[in-house]
């Protein structure tokens, strides 16, 4: 099995969300059943830090990961061409 950063390192995101003017967290793949994300950060020469998050829901249902203590909500991210 390849390891994360070799298997997405010519990825295209499938949704970003900015987080300031040179970069942000790019979404790089859901799993099927929705339970893992696949996310990096991306400040314009690269992904950086390519990880596995579980996908939590809040109780009136919206979807979000965790990084670094903060929460990323599915409904603010914006989707690319590569959906």
């Amino acid at each position: 099995m390849l390891p994360l950063y070799k298997q997405y390192e010519n990825a295209a995101p499938v949704g970003v969300y900015p987080i300031c003017n040179f970069g942000g967290l790019a979404i790089l793949d859901i799993s099927s059943d929705g339970e893992t994300a696949v996310c990096a950060w991306h400040f314009g020469d690269g992904f950086k830090k390519i990880r596995r998050h579980r996908v939590y829901t809040t109780y009136t249902g919206r979807a979000y990961i965790r990084k670094n203590g903060t929460r990323y909500y599915f409904d603010q991210i914006i989707r690319t061409g590569a959906c």
